[in-house]
């Protein structure tokens, strides 16, 4: 496009855009609405798929929060519950993988002085 022509094309839009519209902006939204299809039977939220699973994803996480959010039924995290345990010997080590996993680890008594 030569330097000519484009001047030419700006000077021919901006007069086209400078003009009043044909159609008054209420009528062409009627119009446009009028030619929209209708939605025969659908509400609107439930209406779409998407609308439906979207709603039930959010409720889903809703739910999930709220129910992590409750107080524990014991009264007590269970990260400080304490746990009764007899007493241990002196060649065992107890080790905790998890809340709820003990580990009872039996050490060799160290060796004495002098003994073979």
């Amino acid at each position: 496009m030569t330097n000519d022509s484009r001047q030419r094309f700006e000077e021919a839009f901006r007069s086209w855009a400078e003009r009043p519209p044909h159609t008054p902006a209420d009528e062409a939204a009627r119009r446009v609405v009028a030619r929209l299809p209708e939605h025969r039977g659908e509400r609107w939220f439930f209406g779409s798929r998407l609308r439906f699973a979207t709603a039930a994803a959010g409720l889903a996480l809703l739910l999930g929060i709220g129910w992590s959010l409750l107080p524990n039924p014991q009264g007590a995290p269970a990260q400080e519950r304490e746990v009764a345990l007899p007493p241990l010997p002196d060649d065992v080590v107890l080790l905790w993988l998890d809340n709820e996993t003990p580990l009872y680890l039996t050490i060799a008594p160290r060796a004495t002085k002098g003994a073979p």
